[in-house]
Parts: C-alpha cells; structure tokens; sequence
C-alpha cells in the first residue's frame, strides 16, 4: 500500500468484517442453545409466552391456495428475490431489483391442537430453494438459460403443506370478543349501513312523514338494529380460541421457523458460528497487522 487512504480503507473493511463476523457468529451460537435447551410444548397445553412448538404444516381453506410468485407453484409459504448482473467498469455484481415474501400465516398442526404461525420478521430456513438464471427481469421457466442468458438470477424458497414445522416464538392464545362486544359492533355496522340508503331508511322509520328522523325516530333506529345485531350474533357466534405464534416483543428471544429437524437446525447453527467466528478471527488480526502501516503512514504525511 502506498497511501493513507489505501490503509484507512483496508483498516475499515477489515474492522467492518471483522465486526460482522463476531457479531453474528454469537447470534447463531444463542440460537443453536435456545433450540438445544428450550422444552417442545404441546399447542393444547402450551404456556403464554416464548416457547416451541413442532408438528405438520397444513392449507388454510378459508384463505385460498397460496402460489409461490416465480413458479406458480403451491405452498403454504414463499419467498423470491430477483437480481441483475451488472458490470460497473472493472467490477460486476449481483444487483436485488425485487424481493418479497408472502405475509398469511402457516398453519401448524401438532395432534393436540392448531396454531396460526405468522411468517413476519421470523428467520425462516425452509428445505426448499431454488437457483436458477435467465434474460429478463421475470423468468419464463423454470429451467437455466444457456451461458450468454444469464442477465437476471432467480431464488425462490418454498413451504409446502405436509412437511415438519419447528416454531420457536412469541405464543398467545386468543380469544374472541365477548358476545355483547360483537353485538355492539354488529349495530354499528348495521346503522351505517342503513344510512347508506338513507331514504330507504326514512321511509321505514319516519313515523310522522316529515322526511327527516328526528330523536325519537333515531332511538327506534337504534333499537331496530340491535335487534338485527343480536340475532346476527347469536347465528355466527364463535367462541372457539385461536393459538398464534409472532415475533416476541423481547428483543433478545429470536424468532425461528424451519422444516428442518431441531437437531439439524442447531448442527447448522453451530455451523454458522464457528464459519463467522473465523471470519472474525481473521479479519481482526488482518486489523492488527494493518494498524502499524496506518499510523506509519498517518506519521509521514507532509
């Protein structure tokens, strides 16, 4: 190196790298001992709480099938990103031009009960992913283009109902509103709706022929609608709990979902860590090395 700022930019990848490295190797050796040490509980007898739960994934049939965006295929859960080749002088990367994954939650089943796993902020590393390139921004098959189409890389990853869920996260179980909270919100709805057809309601509640309701016309307005609300109510009324599992509000419990058996889950993670571990071992000594030259360098500026 023969200038300052060759040193200040070594020094500052080296730090950067270097600090990735420890960081995140840590965040992967604490997954691999919350997966090891934290108890399965079972969704019928599950605590509130940070918990695990493992069981089938299964469709939702009141939500519609979900299909992955690049291949059109069927699954309970999907993510894609796009990426553009790009060449900027003597350096070429891959560019994200668009990423997204899908937002309904998974139905996981373990025997003893549902729960709704929503898919948001969670870190998901399902069996399934897909590689594969081609010449326009979206892809036309399935398949690899030849050596000269390879413009645009396509990743799609896939969870597809049946296969093993493992869960750790935020559990609750909710339950619905009492049925004179949904009778009350019922009416609401129900006199803003008759006040979308305004005449249609004057002509049934205006009992003096003044073409107005006045307030004690508006009181048999509201009479007339709990009546419909309560009857409404009682014919659909709910009262079964619904299990979820989110992102936990605590910061330092993450939140996982995976198709992978736990024991391979934490083997990765383990992984993980002693991979990043060395890459901070390495570039904090290459730091190390550097510093001398930096300050020699910083010390023979005019």
């Amino acid at each position: 190196m023969d200038s300052l700022s060759d040193y200040i930019w070594a020094e500052l990848f080296a730090l950067g790298f270097g600090l990735f490295g420890w960081l995140t190797s840590f965040s992967s050796l604490k997954k691999a001992r919350l997966i090891e040490d934290t108890p399965t509980s079972k969704i019928r007898s599950a605590p509130q709480g940070y918990v695990e739960i493992i069981g089938t994934t299964e469709r939702n049939p009141e939500a519609g099938p979900i299909i992955a965006r690049l291949t059109g295929s069927p699954c309970v859960w999907y993510s894609f990103e796009i990426e553009k080749y790009e060449r900027r002088g003597k350096h070429s990367s891959w560019r994200t031009i668009e990423k997204e994954a899908s937002k309904a939650p998974i139905i996981l089943n373990d025997g003893t009960g549902f729960c709704f796993v929503h898919p948001d902020k969670a870190d998901i590393t399902p069996n399934f992913k897909k590689v594969w390139y081609g010449g326009s921004r979206y892809p036309t098959s399935t398949a690899s283009g030849g050596l000269f189409n390879r413009r645009y890389r396509y990743t799609e990853q896939r969870i597809h109902a049946g296969e093993l869920l493992y869960a750790l996260g935020h559990y609750e179980t909710l339950h619905p509103p009492s049925m004179e909270a949904q009778t009350a919100a019922a009416k609401k709805e129900i006199v803003l709706e008759w006040k979308r057809d305004y005449d249609s309601m004057v002509a049934r509640f205006d009992r003096n022929g003044d073409g107005e309701i006045d307030l004690k016309e508006w009181k048999n307005v509201g009479i007339a609608a709990r009546k419909a609300a309560e009857k409404q109510v009682r014919d659909n009324y709910d009262h079964t709990p619904i299990n979820v599992m989110t992102y936990s509000p605590v910061r330092r419990q993450p939140y996982l979902i995976s198709t992978h058996d736990p024991k391979d889950l934490s083997r990765k993670y383990r992984w993980r860590f002693m991979g990043l571990g060395l890459l901070g071992i390495v570039c904090t000594l290459g730091f190390i090395y550097l510093l001398p030259g930096t300050l020699q360098a910083w010390h023979n500026m005019p």
